[in-house]
């Protein structure tokens, strides 16, 4: 059990119904839902969800960027004109009449084709550009990956990293030549894909944003795991909770509560210094400590999180992090460390406090994860703050903590912990010699195991933030393990 105490450090502190939609827009974007419809603008704010068979255009200096379930996206150019023919577990297919869009297409996604009028681009993990003139003719320009690239006559040609072609609207697919000009390399995305990632966690908190995007993420999560279970108060509580990787180099853990009209949330976005493998259990496994004299080749450098009832929220926001060499000599491991560990709280007069992560209480620089530690801690109104002291409500061998600090402008928040059996019951030092002589095993009753945090605060105007997540996902992923 020695890892859960290393997770409660790193967690317990933490609608679109089509899975395709335009996440931020820029000028005049325009929508329709068939030929005879007439023209509507795309919202100004918020997400805005595209379905199969949607028609949209861009006006002079607009543009739009569009995702999808599985992380890929297109950015759509001024002055084009498109549609989105298909959107579904199996492909996702894009009509561009006129116009310019780039396309990420997530590597092992579902299929993905742009379709021009004298052309069809079929990929699976690439970037590329395609451009269809007022005359029919198309042209397709690689900057990674390779794009099968056919005519109506069903010739076709493969375009690989650095090449171009062109498709004549008469037919024909024309040698690929390298490309003298290709797209600049800063164009990836309006904001970039890791900082619409962090956008995302911190500023989208109301439950019909959460819920509606967990609709589209779940359609292709990687663990998922539902359960109803009784909390610390009394109250069924109805959890789901999935993983998801929006890039090659991160994976986002989200849990969503249900009490009656009740709603609370958590997500974190974990990003490492390297495309993760396959198995996402041989890196979180190691993510906090790592075993040996071997420094290990994938490490967390940041993590993002956010705890909300979709009024009030809680964030934290790691960076710096790397795997640091505890030099001993008999137990040699190499422990997380982030540079800065920062620590917020907002009810709706702080929620765009700094960035949207609200009212800064503290910051941890040279956070050892693993042991708990720091090099320095700067605290709000520049000294520490005052309270009462962490107790133990239940009793000493009862896993149930509360914890209040008041900081010198009067600002005061308290964290309260359980962990819980899912009939509500609060484990107990001696629960596991008592069900293993039961015969249940650790894995066993470690199902049956629920982690609860309360946070209260004088920012929040009496109300609070409750949120459970289940010890099963977090063993199915890696991230606890017995020895």
């Amino acid at each position: 059990m020695r890892y859960l105490a290393s997770l409660v450090i790193l967690l317990a502190s933490a609608g679109w119904c089509g899975a395709a939609y335009i996440y931020e827009h820029k000028g005049l974007v325009e929508y329709r839902n068939s030929d005879k419809d007439e023209w509507q603008r795309v919202p100004s704010s918020g997400r805005f969800a595209i379905t199969a068979g949607m028609h949209l255009r861009t006006a002079r200096a607009s543009m739009a960027e569009i995702h999808m379930d599985d992380g890929s996206r297109v950015k759509v150019a001024p002055l084009s004109n498109f549609t989105l023919s298909a959107e579904d577990k199996q492909k996702s297919v894009f009509g561009l009449s006129a116009g310019k869009m780039r396309s990420w297409v997530k590597k092992f996604s579902r299929r993905f084709e742009v379709r021009t009028p004298s052309a069809v681009c079929a990929v699976r993990g690439t970037d590329y550009t395609t451009t269809a003139d007022g005359d029919g003719n198309t042209t397709v320009e690689v900057s990674e990956g390779s794009v099968l690239v056919g005519d109506a006559a069903g010739r076709t040609a493969l375009v690989r990293e650095g090449e171009m072609t062109r498709v004549e609207m008469g037919g024909g697919v024309q040698q690929p030549v390298v490309n003298p000009d290709p797209p600049s390399g800063n164009d990836a995305s309006m904001s970039g894909a890791r900082e619409l990632a962090r956008r995302e966690i911190y500023t989208e908190i109301s439950k019909d944003a959460v819920v509606a995007q967990a609709q589209a993420e779940m359609q292709s999560a990687e663990y998922q795991n539902r359960k109803t279970a009784v909390d610390a108060f009394g109250r069924r509580v109805r959890m789901e909770e999935y993983t998801i990787r929006p890039q090659d180099d991160q994976f986002k853990y989200v849990v969503l509560n249900t009490r009656g009209e009740r709603f609370d949330f958590g997500k974190i976005l974990f990003t490492f210094n390297t495309a993760l493998p396959s198995d996402l259990s041989a890196v979180t496994a190691n993510m906090i400590t790592s075993a040996g004299s071997t420094a290990p080749s994938v490490w967390l450098t940041e993590m993002n999180s956010v705890m909300s009832n979709t009024i009030d929220k809680v964030t934290e926001d790691a960076s710096g992090g790397a795997m640091q060499y505890n030099g001993s000599i008999t137990n040699p491991a190499y422990n997380l460390v982030f540079g800065t560990y920062k620590f917020y709280a907002a009810g709706p007069d702080e929620a765009n406090d700094n960035g949207g992560l609200g009212k800064w209480l503290w910051t941890r620089t040279g956070y050892n994860v693993a042991l708990n530690t720091n090099s320095g801690i700067t605290y709000l109104g520049g000294s520490a703050p005052t309270g009462d002291p962490q107790s133990s409500p239940s009793g000493a061998d009862v896993f149930h903590t509360y914890l209040k600090n008041t900081y010198s402008d009067g600002t005061w928040i308290a964290a309260e912990d359980f962990v819980l059996f899912d009939d509500g019951k609060k484990l107990s030092s001696g629960d596991f010699g008592g069900g293993l002589a039961g015969g249940e095993t650790v894995d066993q009753i470690t199902d049956r195991l629920n982690f609860e945090r309360v946070y209260t605060s004088s920012l929040f105007d009496g109300r609070t933030i409750d949120l459970m997540y289940s010890a099963k996902l977090l063993k199915d992923i890696g991230m606890i393990r017995f020895e």
